[in-house]
C-alpha cells in the first residue's frame, strides 16, 4: 500500500511539471499586457534594477527582432532606463543596451525571471 502511494505521488509530481501554463496564469493578473514593470539585470547577481518598462506581450511564438519570444521571455518597451549601459539579453539591430532600446524605441525581449511588478 505504501509503495503504491509513493509511486502515485511521484506520478502526480511528474505530471504537474509537464503541464503548460499560459502566460496569464503563470504571471497572474498583475503581469498582463500594459503592466508597468521594473527590468532587473540578467547578469549575476540579478537584483539590480536597470529600467522601467511596459509589458507588450508574452506569446511564445511572437517575433521580437526576428526571433521567437519563447516561454522564458516577455516582450517589453523600455519607458525609462535606470542603467543605460546594461547589455540586452538579445541584441537587436544597432541596439545593444537598455539605453539604446530606450533611445530607438525598439521593443525588446527580457527574461521573465528578471521582471518585477512596479509598485510605486
Amino acid at each position: 500500500m505504501i509503495e503504491n502511494l509513493t509511486r502515485l505521488s511521484k506520478q502526480n509530481t511528474q505530471d504537474k511539471s509537464l503541464v503548460h501554463v499560459s502566460c496569464k496564469q503563470k504571471r497572474g493578473p498583475s503581469m498582463k499586457v500594459g503592466t508597468q514593470v521594473i527590468l532587473k539585470s540578467s547578469t549575476y547577481p540579478n537584483k539590480r534594477h536597470v529600467a522601467h518598462a511596459t509589458i507588450l506581450g508574452c506569446k511564445s511564438k511572437q517575433l521580437v527582432g526576428g526571433v521567437e519570444l519563447g516561454r522564458q521571455f516577455i516582450e517589453v518597451q523600455v519607458d525609462q532606463p535606470i542603467d543605460e549601459c546594461e547589455l540586452l539579453v538579445r541584441e537587436r539591430e544597432n541596439c545593444r543596451t537598455v539605453g539604446d532600446a530606450f533611445t530607438s524605441g525598439l521593443i525588446i525581449a527580457w527574461p521573465s525571471t528578471c521582471i518585477e511588478r512596479f509598485s510605486g
